[in-house]
């Protein structure tokens, strides 16, 4: 996977930007609040479907303006594409893949793929089981858009199954929570097989990085609970319904599952270091990136936003050493003597 060309138009705090991107290492370079995370943002938004920042699309429109834009030039393995993106504060945006309008961006989603590594992700670790779901699930999505496809659904059902949950007892609701479990169960074995298969890999792969990265010293392992069949996720959903009413929420299903990090044995949670938690999550976002070259014969993109800043000497000479053979774009504030360098201030990009 190669990204060639980005082109940006009245998009956040740039107005007008054509980045030509080099093989390699890219490195967009600034001070603070100047545009590079936005840079970044434009990319990875083809590779989810949206904002990694929480934002609305209209939000990604250049203050004062009526429409905005991003596309990006890029090679597969295969051939060449071309995908674009065009907002409007008025109304829905338009999705171009190879100049031809698609009705939805999930579309894009698996024909563009970038491992983003934030600041943020460091917290992966210590922090609570909706942040490694997450991990996982747009990881996945981006190799199987079966996937995705369920995981939406999955996410309607549950949604729809607690506003009947809250709603008061009667016949027609006890009818609607049979139907609406059923379909539930039925989403909920099929994401959690696919979640259960990649934690096994991302593991092996996480415990050879940190033995790597440790010489030895340390031993990382990813658990995900062993997947639940059909008539097991039925079995949950439909005998426990008066205690869920009494909630006012559907408590079991894959909404609620972990992914378990142990260092050494122990919790990574309670046991770890900080310094440790980070050693983690940053294996797990390179180990991310060899899944995805081991299910596409290609390394996707990787983009670090900020992250050599966040590490340590001995993190970041390890990242660092680990870049070959990837295109890499790394927003920093600090000289990184490597790579094609851009200089980024206040919305413009320069060499």
């Amino acid at each position: 996977m190669y990204c060639k060309k980005l082109t940006y138009q009245n998009y956040r705090n740039i107005e007008s930007a054509e980045i030509n991107l080099d093989g390699g290492v890219n490195v967009l370079y600034g001070n603070n609040a100047q545009g590079k995370t936005n840079l970044l943002e434009g990319i990875y938004y083809f590779a989810c479907g949206k904002s990694f920042r929480s934002a609305t699309d209209k939000e990604l429109i250049r203050m004062g303006s009526e429409y905005g834009s991003v596309s990006i030039d890029f090679s597969d393995g295969q051939r060449d594409r071309c995908h674009e993106v065009r907002f409007f504060r008025n109304d829905r945006k338009i999705c171009l893949k190879e100049g031809i309008k698609i009705s939805r961006m999930s579309d894009f989603i698996g024909v563009f793929r970038a491992v983003l590594f934030s600041p943020e992700h460091l917290s992966i670790v210590k922090e609570g089981p909706a942040e490694r779901r997450n991990f996982c699930d747009i990881a996945i999505s981006q190799l199987y858009p079966a996937y995705m496809a369920s995981l939406s659904k999955y996410k309607k059902l549950l949604q729809h199954r607690n506003a009947v949950l809250k709603d008061e007892e009667g016949p027609t609701s006890d009818g609607m929570i049979e139907v609406l479990s059923a379909e539930l169960a039925r989403e909920a074995a099929f994401i959690a097989a696919y979640r259960e298969k990649y934690v096994c890999k991302l593991s092996s792969y996480v415990s050879d990085i940190i033995s790597d990265m440790t010489c030895g010293r340390e031993k990382a392992e990813l658990f995900y609970p062993l997947a639940a069949d059909e008539s097991e996720y039925m079995r949950l959903l439909t005998s426990n319904v008066r205690k869920e009413r009494y909630a006012g929420t559907t408590l079991y299903g894959i909404h609620k599952d972990d992914v378990k990090v142990t260092l050494n044995g122990n919790d990574s949670r309670v046991y770890a270091s900080q310094g440790q938690q980070r050693s983690i999550a940053l294996a797990m976002k390179l180990a991310e990136g060899e899944i995805s070259k081991d299910d596409t014969g290609e390394y996707p993109v990787f983009l670090f936003d900020d992250i050599l800043s966040e590490l340590d000497k001995t993190r970041k000479e390890y990242i660092l050493s680990k870049l070959g053979s990837r295109q890499v774009i790394i927003t920093c504030c600090e000289d990184i003597p490597m790579g094609k360098i851009f200089t980024v201030s206040n919305g413009s990009i320069c060499m």
